[in-house]
């Protein structure tokens, strides 16, 4: 299972944005980010957003990267989840990942989405799901 943002859906309110802060109780840099485009079409402006996160790739860059095996997937949800435990923050998990999912808070400490993996596991959807009003954000496999 992943989250999938529809692009034609997403106004980039910032309504997910705001509720995986108030779930992990973080502070920027945030876990979900809103990318916003902008193109030209027949002389208007054009825009589009799409809300961004781990992506929890089949592939895990990150993963396999990791000398401490810190980052793995999850067997029951398939969600790439984090140990901050045996990290020993060298980074190389971030330099992997072709999204900039993976960074380091001021502590040095990983940072990534979960997919609220505590959630899923409860039956729940993510909660950046959850609080999106245009239903942007699917949680699908």
């Amino acid at each position: 299972m992943g989250i999938h943002c529809e692009v034609r859906k997403c106004t980039g309110c910032g309504a997910c944005a705001v509720a995986c802060m108030d779930e992990k109780d973080i502070q920027p840099p945030l876990l979900r980010k809103i990318v916003r485009k902008e193109r030209m079409e027949s002389g208007e402006l054009q825009l589009a957003f799409n809300s961004q996160s781990c992506f929890h790739c089949v592939t895990t860059r990150c993963a396999t990267v990791c000398p401490t095996g810190s980052i793995l997937r999850d067997t029951e949800t398939g969600l790439v989840i984090h140990d901050n435990a045996p990290c020993i923050g060298c980074g190389k998990c971030a330099t992997a990942c072709p999204f900039g999912a993976v960074f380091f808070d001021i502590n040095h400490v990983i940072q990534k989405c979960d997919g609220c993996i505590d959630r899923v596991r409860r039956g729940l959807k993510p909660v950046c799901v959850e609080a999106c009003p245009q239903q942007a954000l699917e949680w699908e496999p």
